[in-house]
């Protein structure tokens, strides 16, 4: 178990670390530092990131407070949610508007696929520790709101969105506000999925018989 968990970490790890070195390749010092803030901006990457902390810090600073934070029932549901909306819009609304070539197309791949189906497979596996509670769905919107107010700012200030449906430039402020609403009801409703998977995985645990001991 420990092999998967290093294995999955490092694609985690993997797969934002060769997007941000693709941005930034053969780019000048300003425009590199705009690129930079441009992927801090994509919900992809921070997502991708916010997985790679969670799957790394337990395996080498297990006693850290992010790492116990990490490992809980609670915060592993909302990163789930968070890479399975990730992978969700990608493949259903944005993997059709280009045609990724090479590294691009392997950073691709790792951001939008193998990370999200890894992470899945992980909570599936491991389950996360305490209980997970319902409360736990209205928390994990809060990183989706912050991502959105940020992403509103941002835009504002400098003309650029990292997604065709949050361009308040060609949408226009209802329209956007509108589809940032249903994804907000759309993180809440996966969010509660992967709480109740969470709470009856922890029952059939608790229900499964001691082995009977010679």
């Amino acid at each position: 178990m420990r092999a998967w968990r290093i294995l999955i970490a490092a694609i985690a790890c993997l797969g934002p670390a060769l997007q941000y070195g693709l941005m930034v390749y053969d780019e000048t010092l300003v425009s590199a530092a705009v690129k930079s803030v441009q992927f801090f901006s994509y919900f992809t990457i921070l997502s991708n990131m916010l997985a790679a902390a969670a799957l790394t810090a337990p395996l080498v600073a297990p006693a850290s407070r992010f790492a116990i934070w990490a490992e809980q029932s609670g915060p592993r549901a909302a990163i789930a949610t968070y890479l399975t909306i990730t992978a969700v819009v990608y493949h259903l609304l944005l993997a059709s508007q280009w045609d990724p070539k090479g590294l691009r197309l392997v950073s691709d791949t790792l951001l939008h696929t193998i990370t999200p189906l890894a992470f899945l497979v992980d909570v599936a596996l491991r389950g996360g520790q305490g209980e997970a509670r319902w409360i736990a769905a209205i928390k994990a919107m809060a990183f989706p709101a912050l991502f959105g107010a940020w992403t509103l700012v941002h835009g504002a200030l400098s003309g650029w969105y990292p997604y065709p449906f949050m361009n308040v430039t060609k949408r226009g402020y209802p329209a956007v506000v509108l589809t940032m609403i249903e994804m907000s009801l759309a993180f809440a409703a996966v969010a509660l999925v992967f709480i109740a998977l969470s709470r009856v995985r922890a029952k059939v645990a608790l229900a499964r018989p001691e082995p009977i001991s010679a």
